[in-house]
């Protein structure tokens, strides 16, 4: 058996019961009598005993409000339909390029008759069926070369006579012509001069002629307002039916024949030749403006 030292034991039940009431007061002055409400962030233990104004929260926006609209949403453009493909863009840049090539051929048309100041050369080719189209010791390439060699000059086939005819009554009076014409195309450049040798056309000048082994029947009499004819013909040629020209009035026109040893096809390719044109074309733009 163990003995209890505890001094509160032997108190009578009186003073027991006296000192828990004593220890109730107490609590009850720390402990407030009504605790804030929980979750409140304003919750203190008062120590002290005294109490302080509550603190109230602060007040939330209203949301049952009705939101302002959402911008619009610009639409994005579809890729794949707005972008060209290569095959449209070919397309387009071969109709643009058809399209520019109507366009100065209508300009072209609707020049007015004697409105450009500038000198006009124009080659004319024969039935040129022995020719490359480029470089070639043979056939009718020759001409082509010698019209690459002038800076703005034309060439133009033995049958269009009438597109040549049009561009020569599109030059200033003031402004040199000079017609260059091999084979048939030699035909067709005397034939041009004996049109614009009428009232018609004015008696429109022609600078220069120069024939080179024509072909034909009728171009022996050279018109009265070419100025200056060179005739270089072939002495194997003779079935051409093409020979020496003579001049309508010879106070009009300086003819000068060359007899070459060379056959019709190689005529146009000859150094000697090719130099007689052009020196003489030269000589002709240079005495103009």
């Amino acid at each position: 058996m163990k003995t209890d030292l505890n001094p509160s034991s032997y108190l009578p039940p009186k003073t027991l019961a006296s000192k828990a009431q004593a220890s109730k007061e107490a609590m009850t002055k720390l402990v407030p009598a009504k605790l804030p409400e929980q979750g409140s962030p304003d919750y203190k233990i008062d120590l002290s005993g005294q109490s302080k104004p509550p603190v109230s929260a602060p007040s939330l926006p209203n949301l049952s409000l009705p939101l302002p609209p959402a911008p619009p949403v610009p639409d994005l453009p579809k890729v794949d339909a707005d972008l060209p493909s290569p095959i449209s863009a070919a397309t387009e840049a071969k109709a643009s390029a058809v399209a520019k090539k109507e366009m100065e051929k209508i300009i072209r048309d609707e020049v007015k008759p004697g409105s450009v100041r500038k000198p006009l050369v124009v080659f004319i080719k024969g039935l040129d069926v022995f020719s490359s189209p480029s470089k070639s010791e043979g056939g009718y390439a020759g001409v082509g070369r010698m019209a690459e060699s002038i800076l703005g000059a034309r060439s133009f086939g033995w049958d269009q006579k009438d597109e040549i005819i049009k561009e020569v009554g599109k030059i200033h009076r003031d402004f040199p012509v000079v017609l260059v014409g091999h084979s048939l195309g030699g035909d067709t450049a005397v034939e041009i001069a004996d049109e614009f040798d009428s009232l018609k056309q004015g008696f429109r000048s022609i600078d220069l002629l120069v024939t080179i082994d024509a072909v034909g029947f009728s171009n022996d009499i050279i018109p009265q307002n070419v100025k200056q004819h060179l005739n270089i013909f072939g002495e194997t040629s003779l079935f051409l039916n093409d020979g020496p020209h003579v001049a309508r009035r010879e106070e009009k026109t300086s003819v000068r024949n060359i007899l070459s040893p060379l056959d019709h096809t190689e005529i146009d390719d000859d150094r000697e030749v090719q130099f007689e044109v052009i020196d003489l074309i030269q000589q002709t733009l240079a005495a103009r403006p």
